[in-house]
């Protein structure tokens, strides 16, 4: 398959109360409620009979619901959980005719721990003995008086409203213009075939000026203004670590931000959702195309970056997957994109002996070294970002590479299926808004698509941490104009990978070098 180079370079539940941010404790203790992990770090456990289970897997909103309404599942009846509940003055008569008095702090510490009732009766089997310490029970039990009226923000029985963060100056406003477009066409769309589930979708646009340093600062001052369910795409770029630690502070979902550099944490930020790979995956997948070339492999190799964040990021996600895979002899060194001598670099890594280079520049630096390595006769393998290149790397600068330029990219035009094409096509007929920057539109589209359909799959007992759950379970999506969506508990960048492509110098085309490849 061939692919134009100037095509492949543009396409780079509940009601209307009123939201009340939880206290410290309730937040730890909800943690401890809906995910069974305690935010000291220590591993809890529940005993079922002689067998210990990992919290985790026996979360108690898993047998008595998100919001402790209490369900029954299996044949077996896990009673509620509010507090109101709990306390009630006259206690409880179960299905199996069980009967005791109303629960205290005590008796309920003891219910949790030992499998003993209000009343000295042996609970079920089935609920687990839990060894949650004094302080993480005190936070249980804080969050558990609170459940009854722990409503997210944005969601009433008919209404969803969503936040999207885009610049409206500088030289991305036309990006975050045309992002918009798409948004709004999209979950209007939607609206006018009645919502999910009845709610429609109310969208509050976040006006991030110029963007970067601005964008987590917007975002939060829309989240004190509006009550927002949930941000949906936007630019992050340049705000990346600011948004993650918004989101985890505040515990609000991005769907499908667009940037370069996903923002990576570990234990893994659960409310971060991207759609691409970052430069970092994108290296990764050089290395993994590369490493499975014998005669790459074998080859003495360099990694050369610039010295800003988008080259450092690349060099050091390529050095540690070479170091994962037993691939230990690249030498390493930087430029500076300001006072870049390609000369002098060609002369130094040819004397080194490279053979292989990974470059992580932009398109100018890449044009600079490839005519100076020509110049010199010196010809190794090249292997490029895509995403770091432009109209700079023409075909002069080329013409001696044959067969050792790779270049990765995110997607290729052969990502956007014909299905997909046509709902898109579809979408701007019917809405008529302008067709332009198609790499932003169609990643868009795409957010909006995954959003809805996590919504779906949620259900009409909506809420964060269920539509985070619903989003985990994500596998092999197609939204027909990227390629494949997986998330996972650990898995945060949805399509974690690259293509990779050689140019056909006769027909001045890039030409498919291989499929797509996986960074993990």
């Amino acid at each position: 398959m061939k692919i134009r180079v100037s095509v492949l370079i543009g396409v780079l539940l509940v009601s209307s109360v009123a939201y009340a941010q939880l206290t410290d404790s309730e937040r730890r203790g909800r943690q401890l409620y809906l995910r069974g992990v305690s935010p000291s770090g220590r591993e809890i456990t529940g005993r079922i009979g002689e067998i210990d289970v990992p919290a985790a897997a026996a979360t108690c909103g898993g047998c008595h619901g998100m919001r402790g309404e209490g369900k029954t599942e299996g044949g077996v009846t896990a009673g509620g959980l509010t507090w109101s509940n709990l306390v009630k003055p006259y206690g409880h008569t179960h299905t199996t005719g069980r009967a005791h008095g109303p629960f205290n702090e005590s008796s309920f510490i003891r219910a949790v721990i030992n499998g003993i009732d209000s009343s000295n009766n042996p609970l079920l089997v089935a609920m687990p003995r839990y060894n949650l310490s004094p302080a993480d029970m005190a936070d249980l039990i804080a969050y558990l008086k609170r459940i009854e009226t722990d409503l997210d923000p944005g969601l009433t029985d008919d209404r969803l409203t969503v936040g999207l963060v885009v610049p409206t100056q500088g030289a991305f406003a036309d990006v975050g213009a045309a992002m918009k477009d798409v948004f709004s066409a999209y979950f209007d769309d939607v609206n006018s075939r009645g919502g999910i589930f009845s709610r429609k979708i109310e969208m509050r646009i976040a006006d991030a000026g110029a963007g970067g340093a601005a964008t987590a600062t917007t975002a939060h001052d829309l989240l004190r203004k509006e009550q927002v369910f949930a941000f949906v795409g936007g630019l992050t770029a340049g705000a990346d670590a600011q948004i993650a630690a918004f989101a985890r502070q505040e515990e609000i979902p991005f769907i499908g931000p667009s940037t370069l550099l996903p923002h990576a944490e570990t234990p893994v930020n659960r409310y971060l959702f991207y759609l691409l790979p970052g430069v970092g995956e994108q290296a990764v997948s050089l290395v993994n195309f590369a490493a499975a070339r014998p005669e790459l492999r074998k080859a003495p190799v360099a990694i050369v970056y610039a010295d800003n964040s988008l080259g450092l990021a690349a060099a050091t996600a390529a050095e540690a997957q070479m170091k994962s895979i037993g691939w230990t002899s690249a030498a390493k060194q930087s430029f500076s994109p300001t006072n870049f001598d390609a000369q002098r670099m060609v002369n130094d890594l040819k004397n080194k002996g490279a053979e292989v280079v990974f470059f992580f520049g932009g398109g100018n630096e890449q044009s600079a070294v490839l005519r100076e390595a020509s110049a010199a006769g010196w010809i190794p393998n090249f292997l490029f970002l895509g995403v770091l290149s432009g109209k700079e790397l023409a075909p002069n600068s080329i013409a001696a590479f044959r067969n050792k330029l790779f270049i990765a990219f995110p997607t290729v035009p052969a990502d956007i299926s014909s299905a997909g094409m046509a709902e898109f096509r579809e979408l701007h007929e019917k809405y008529k808004f302008a067709p332009r920057h198609t790499a932003a539109q169609v990643s868009a589209f795409a957010a909006a698509k995954i959003f809805v359909e996590a919504l779906t799959r949620a259900g009409r007992d909506l809420s964060r941490e269920k539509l985070v759950t619903t989003l985990e379970g994500l596998y092999d999506y197609d939204t027909g104009t990227t390629p494949r969506i997986t998330f996972g508990p650990n898995r945060r960048v949805g399509a974690a990978g690259a293509h990779v492509v050689s140019i056909d110098l006769v027909e001045k085309e890039f030409a498919t070098a291989s499929g797509w490849i996986k960074a993990y």
